[in-house]
């Protein structure tokens, strides 16, 4: 398999005499370099040419870390949905789930809120995609309505439920504070 490199420098012009040849090549690659450089620092927009940020991480079914529009990196806790822990029965499952969904790499961010670990809790959108509302309906993650109820993610779960999709083809799926709560290590650091 051939491997092409990240980049290549062009050819210089035609009829461009030969003693200007190496300054040609000298600024073709500084210009190279600043262009590389600078990339990830324009800003992305998604379909609509709304500000987006880049996902750098699927951490599990609920968590994401993304580059903001800034260039700063935000953990972001799905706000609405609880999906099982990874150690957990489906965890796994719901995080590949949702990486499948971010496999763009791009998407939109609303929620200025942050939880008590300070991640930013928000809905992910991929351009009219509710992304927090498909891993409830596609059966990875449980309605998590704490403070306020949202019927759509309610009715999306029951969805879910009747359809066994997902973590639901378990009849009894253990929630995951109630996992958290039998599992009191969870989270801890392990002995090495």
């Amino acid at each position: 398999m051939r491997r092409t490199p990240p980049f290549t420098l062009p050819p210089p012009p035609r009829g461009l005499p030969r003693r200007l040849r190496a300054w040609y090549v000298v600024i073709a690659a500084i210009v190279s370099a600043v262009a590389v450089a600078t990339a990830p620092l324009c800003p992305v927009t998604d379909a609509a040419g709304r500000p987006a940020w880049k996902v750098q991480a699927v951490n599990d079914g609920d968590t994401v870390t993304c580059i903001d529009t800034a260039g700063r990196t935000v953990r972001i806790r799905l706000v609405g949905i609880d999906a099982p822990e990874l150690d957990q029965p489906a965890g796994g499952q719901a995080r590949s789930a949702l990486a499948g969904k971010l496999a763009a790499g791009v998407v939109r961010v609303e929620g200025d809120a942050r939880d008590q670990h300070g991640r930013l809790l928000g809905t992910l959108w991929i351009d009219a995609r509710d992304v927090n509302r498909e891993m409830v309906a596609d059966g990875w993650a449980w309605a998590f309505t704490g403070f306020a109820d949202d019927e759509d993610l309610l009715a999306a779960e029951s969805a879910a439920r009747h359809d066994r999709r997902g973590l639901w083809a378990d009849p009894r799926p253990l929630p995951p504070a109630k996992w958290r709560e039998l599992h009191p290590s969870h989270g801890q650091p392990r002995p090495r």
